[in-house]
């Protein structure tokens, strides 16, 4: 049988080879993450090393993204997947050991950056030189998944902040009352993709910072005809950065905060501006209304879209929000 030689450091001719691993469906990630030049463009992005010794930039992003994709859940896995044989010669190198990899990651760290840090309130640095370089690497996949795939030119934003709950004595607090992080992520609806995250303190407020990070997902698709849209909950609820969006042409949807005023126009709503939505378990039906209600502009018309749940045809609360879906606070 002719040997087939692709980007991975193994010729396939058929059979076994001396060495196996349970972890051959990573051929595809590595042959993906190769093939696409998303090496490449860490090489290019990333601090030259010191030393021509050891992994190259391009190696250790690979190693961390097999650990990753392979259901690694701290640097002391990586030693889990060092001893595979048979990955070791699907890559065609050695990965990092685990204080290897640990050091590797130091490298993105700059105490400069942390001195303004108080001892209480929310505090967002700026990214590190090394840190702000790895945007490139996902850049290079975007790019490659849209020639590649040819998507097309419809992009909604998804806009996302969820906590994660920590042990570490150095996290701060969360709005539930307990240690934790809280990062947000900026994703491409339509196919998954993500185009920009944050690492956060837990109180550090979803809301900020919104823009910068919307505007950062944007910049990393490549040019074109984008058809814009943006999907948050009430983070985004905020004049400056409704006014960035709008002033850009794109189109948005956001969850309301219940303020009076817009209880006031929910309330006032006739039973026939409701419209069903769907019907869920247990006679659940979901309802959406349109009102007209500006929080801070008059002389404008802006839509909410309304949803009421009525169980058994029963009116029993209503929920508003900017989305489509629900979300946000519950009439009692």
């Amino acid at each position: 049988m002719k040997g087939f030689r692709g980007h991975l450091a193994v010729t396939l001719t058929g059979g076994l080879e001396e060495v196996v691993t349970p972890w051959a469906g990573a051929s595809l990630l590595v042959e993906a993450y190769r093939g696409y030049g998303v090496g490449a463009a860490a090489e290019r992005a990333l601090p030259k090393k010191k030393s021509s010794k050891g992994l190259s930039q391009g190696q250790m992003v690979e190693s961390f993204v097999l650990l990753s994709a392979l259901g690694g859940e701290c640097i002391e896995d990586m030693e889990r997947l060092r001893e595979d044989k048979g990955l070791e010669a699907m890559v065609g190198y050695t990965l990092p050991a685990p204080e290897t990899a640990r050091q590797w990651l130091d490298g993105f760290y700059d105490g400069g950056l942390m001195v303004e840090r108080p001892l209480q309130g929310a505090f967002l640095p700026a990214e590190s030189v090394p840190l702000a370089g790895l945007r490139e690497p996902n850049r290079q996949v975007v790019w490659s998944y849209m020639e590649k795939v040819k998507p097309g030119w419809e992009v909604t934003l998804d806009v996302d902040a969820h906590l994660v709950e920590t042990a570490k004595a150095n996290a701060r607090y969360c709005y539930e009352g307990y240690r934790a992080f809280q990062p947000v992520e900026v994703a491409w609806a339509e196919t998954g993709l993500v185009l920009a995250d944050e690492f956060r303190d837990g109180n550090v407020p979803a809301g900020h910072g919104i823009k910068e990070i919307v505007d950062a997902a944007y910049d990393t698709l490549p040019p074109g005809p984008w058809r814009v849209k943006v999907r948050s909950d009430a983070a985004a609820y905020q004049q400056e950065v409704l006014d960035h969006w709008q002033g850009r042409g794109w189109e948005f949807a956001l969850s309301a905060d219940m303020s009076p005023q817009l209880r006031q126009e929910i309330e006032a709503l006739s039973p026939e501006a409701w419209q069903v939505w769907k019907t869920e378990k247990e006679a659940m039906i979901r309802e959406w209304a349109e009102a007209p209600y500006v929080p801070t502009r008059h002389y404008e018309k802006k839509i909410a879209s309304l949803t009421a749940i009525w169980p058994c045809g029963c009116a029993a609360s209503k929920e508003s929000s900017l989305r489509t879906v629900p979300r946000c606070a519950t009439l009692p």
